[in-house]
């Protein structure tokens, strides 16, 4: 099993108008382990755990047929911080695996 470990954040947008959309949530983030041959959709629900963001979820079982009980308007974005420049990156598509991915995460290996 290959995995990929990085931090994860969030935005806090269930408030569009509010302060906070800004800034990524927890100030802290914590370290999750994503496996490079699950779909990434299928690794969102223990993702939103872990954060426990306050995104409204009736269903994250990506195996459920009713596809409007999903975690609405969910993407993952490449971050790359502490360098000169932060640089974000281009959002994953859901549907697929980061071993799929593997181009949008070349720029962003240690040198």
């Amino acid at each position: 099993m290959t995995t990929l470990t990085c931090k994860v954040q969030y935005l806090n947008d269930t408030d569009p108008f509010g302060a906070c959309t800004q800034f990524p949530e927890p100030s802290r983030p914590p370290l999750y382990t994503f496996n490079v041959n699950i779909p990434l959709i299928n690794q969102i629900a223990t993702i939103h755990r872990l954060l426990k963001a306050p995104h409204r979820t009736s269903c994250l079982d990506h195996k459920s047929t009713n596809r409007s009980k999903y975690l609405d308007d969910c993407a993952l974005q490449l971050y790359k911080y502490g360098t000169e420049n932060n640089d974000f990156a281009n959002y994953l598509d859901l549907e697929a695996t980061i071993d799929e991915q593997s181009d949008e995460f070349d720029s962003f290996t240690l040198k």
